[in-house]
């Protein structure tokens, strides 16, 4: 994670059990993306692993997609709330109040 911006996507599709170390990890990871303006996404994660995250309030964290295709898509659509940060050009002409 030596990059600007990185941008990972996690594929837990093989988690067979979401314990304190995977879960240590998964912050870890969060963090240093973090750290670097970045951000990370996880994929597949099966039930158990979901219940889990759950639980311990880390689903609030990560975006959470189906497959890897999906939650790699993710980043390049713009963010909730995006759009209302463009700038929008304003028109140098004014109507004038006296216009019919």
């Amino acid at each position: 994670m030596n990059v600007d911006r990185p941008l990972l996507v996690l594929d837990c599709s093989k988690v067979q059990q979401m314990d304190r170390a995977a879960l240590l990890l998964l912050l870890c990871c969060l963090e240093e993306a973090m750290k670097r303006n970045g951000d990370v996404k996880l994929a597949g994660i099966p039930e158990g692993a979901r219940v889990v995250l759950g639980l311990t309030g880390l689903d609030r964290l990560f975006e959470i997609y189906e497959n890897n295709a999906d939650a790699a898509n993710s980043f390049r659509r713009l963010p909730t709330g995006a759009a209302s940060h463009l700038s929008v050009p304003h028109s140098s002409h004014q109507p004038s109040e006296n216009a019919a």
